[in-house]
């Protein structure tokens, strides 16, 4: 149950980015319209990448040291740039040049970054609740 959740979560943060991003651009290169296409497509690209971000969550899960943590993120973000250089090229979003490529990296880097303040903000609380619910408990057994 917590994969579907998790991965719900993931990609609503994930789509959301996305399109902020993908307005960002949009009005960088002073394009002021959208098509139905595009956004179809940006929801398959967040689908996909949420689940790699599930399973990635689900393998690293275990790690004991601080380098361990850096590289998994160093590993995970790698994994979500090639995803999105396929998905960015593949849908026609950019070039597969040095200029796309470049264009994707960043974009990649500011929805990593969103994603991970709204995942984190969505478990501080939740722990919060958490443990709010457990000194409620232990106040009433005593």
């Amino acid at each position: 149950m917590r994969f579907i959740t998790d991965l719900i979560r993931y990609f609503v943060y994930i789509t959301t980015g996305i399109l902020f991003v993908f307005i960002v651009v949009l009005l960088i290169k002073g394009i002021d319209s959208i098509s139905i296409q595009k956004l179809i497509q940006i929801p398959c690209a967040a689908l996909i990448t949420a689940l790699i971000t599930v399973i990635f969550s689900i393998c690293s899960r275990e790690t004991s040291t601080k380098k361990e943590f850096y590289i998994g993120i160093a590993i995970h973000y790698i994994l979500l740039c090639a995803a999105m250089v396929f998905f960015g090229t593949t849908f026609g979003w950019v070039n597969f040049d040095l200029e796309g490529v470049m264009i994707i990296v960043i974009s990649t880097a500011a929805i990593y970054a969103f994603t991970f303040v709204g995942a984190y903000l969505s478990s501080k609380n939740d722990a919060k609740k958490l443990n709010e619910a457990l000194r409620s408990k232990r106040e009433q057994k005593k």
